[in-house]
């Protein structure tokens, strides 16, 4: 666990939980919607461990009682007290059952009381509903949508910029 003093399952990540993760990532849809720009170079095992490794990233493990990864996520310091959640992924069989939400919201927790973060960004894509309701349910507002710019499946995207005060 991460903080003691708040019931969570947030966990730091280890080789396990990135051979799980590596193994969520099938198509190169999939690995645009989690990732955005940020393994445009091919993602593998030994790419991620290296993405691990940054001093401006907090990586986090969400996992079941038998130590089973169910979701992981980064939050990335922009400034000093603003920070930007991202690559935020599910297990997919645990996808639409509320655990992502559960999440995100242990998540905007340690940021506030453990990251020193008073605001959170995020992007999502335009047409991934289920991410825009989730993160809207948490507080996140939009701040500006920017039209038709990343490509994924051959086909431009909307991308979506939203926020959250802490």
């Amino acid at each position: 666990m991460i903080f003691k003093d708040v019931k969570s399952n947030l966990s730091s990540v280890g080789k396990e939980e990135v051979k799980t993760l590596v193994s969520w990532i099938r198509t190169r849809e999939d690995l645009a919607l989690w990732s955005g720009n940020t393994f445009q170079k091919g993602f593998s095992a030994g790419k991620m461990q290296l993405h691990l490794q940054r001093t401006d990233l907090n990586s986090f493990a969400y996992l079941d009682k038998r130590k089973t990864l169910l979701c992981y996520a980064d939050i990335a310091r922009r400034e000093k007290k603003t920070g930007v959640l991202c690559r935020v992924i599910v297990h997919p069989e645990h996808r639409r059952r509320g655990v992502g939400k559960a999440f995100c919201r242990d998540l905007l927790l340690w940021a506030k009381q453990y990251g020193n973060y008073s605001r959170i960004h995020l992007n999502t894509f335009g047409h991934n509903k289920a991410a825009l309701a989730c993160y809207t349910a948490l507080g996140f507002k939009t701040v500006s949508v920017e039209t038709k710019c990343r490509r994924v499946n051959g086909e431009l995207q909307d991308l979506v910029v939203m926020a959250a005060n802490l």
